[in-house]
């Protein structure tokens, strides 16, 4: 009898392991090279601008996202915008990210921006230097440096929209990315690049503007992120976790520049108007994001795991 039972227990034991190699372990070894972000694939997109809703599970409006692509001679710039409106601490947040390919589709140079936490600068800077992607990361008075590995840092995206187009997709593909998200600091957790996985699990048929459309399905482990993909490599709907706000709905609507160029204006005065201490704000307002922020870069950047070498 107890052998039996302990039998059992191996082999429940075996399973689990198993199951776990295959899920977490497996993609990682086996994950391929990230989509091709080479002038001529990205050519082949319908949208070459697009705009895209943030909401909550409840569908409740939390902002918007937008981004294009611009090219100059062989290299290929992917620029992102999103704003985002009345979550905990910060009222209104603004990211801004450049992202630059070379002709070959490699990721050379990768910058963010964050607008909107009272009297505090926060920026990412990074650019590939041979096998190593180093990211200067400065949150008010502190700057640390990060290293990230190329080979895992093919693609950076952010954890609002880890994804802006994926072109040339086929179904069991994956990929190893990096995944930031600076907004969580303002709201009490950690500022980190975090490394996941990324896989192309199958097609699904879904709505677009009053008609079916096929796509590839991207899913993240760690991270549980989750886009929809047509067959160009426009990203027509993504799903993401995060903490604080739980599940967001990240859906394609019609493009509106001059929204665009409203949000970044606004935001970005009344973040000059905070440095200067603005009179909305006073200084116990201001002091709690700040002391978190600093708190998350010391920890994540000065020992924690954030997908590199310091």
């Amino acid at each position: 009898m107890y052998r039996l039972l302990s039998v059992g227990i191996v082999l429940l034991w075996v399973t689990a392991m198993a199951a776990l190699f295959v899920r977490d372990v497996y993609p990682a070894w086996t994950a391929q090279d990230a989509p091709p972000m080479t002038k001529e694939q990205l050519a082949r997109l319908d949208q070459r601008q697009q705009q895209m809703a943030i909401c909550d599970a409840g569908g409740k409006r939390l902002g918007t996202a937008w981004s294009d692509i611009s090219s100059a001679g062989g290299n290929t710039s992917i620029r992102g915008t999103v704003h985002l409106e009345g979550i905990a601490l910060v009222p209104v947040l603004l990211v801004e990210t450049s992202t630059d390919f070379d002709p070959q589709g490699e990721l050379d140079s990768f910058n963010l921006d964050v607008f909107g936490v009272p009297a505090t600068t926060i920026k990412v800077r990074g650019e590939r230097h041979g096998i190593y992607f180093p990211c200067e990361i400065q949150i008010g008075p502190l700057f640390r440096q990060a290293n990230l590995e190329m080979a895992a840092s093919r693609l950076l995206g952010d954890a609002f929209r880890p994804f802006n187009y994926l072109p040339a997709l086929k179904v069991g593909q994956s990929w190893r990315m990096q995944v930031i998200d600076p907004v969580s600091a303002a709201l009490g957790g950690g500022t980190r690049f975090t490394a996941v996985v990324a896989r192309v699990t199958g097609k699904e048929t879904i709505e677009y503007r009053g008609r079916p459309i096929e796509c590839f399905v991207v899913e993240t482990s760690p991270g549980r992120a989750k886009a929809w993909v047509d067959a160009e490599g426009c990203v027509f709907r993504q799903q993401v976790e995060l903490p604080g706000l739980g599940r967001l709905i990240v859906s394609d609507e019609p493009y509106d520049d001059e929204a665009r160029t409203r949000a970044r204006r606004r935001v970005r005065r009344g973040n000059d108007e905070g440095e200067h201490v603005g009179a909305a704000a006073t200084i116990k307002e201001i002091a709690r994001p700040i002391e978190v922020l600093r708190t998350s870069i010391t920890n994540v950047l000065g020992g924690g795991d954030h997908g590199g070498n310091d």
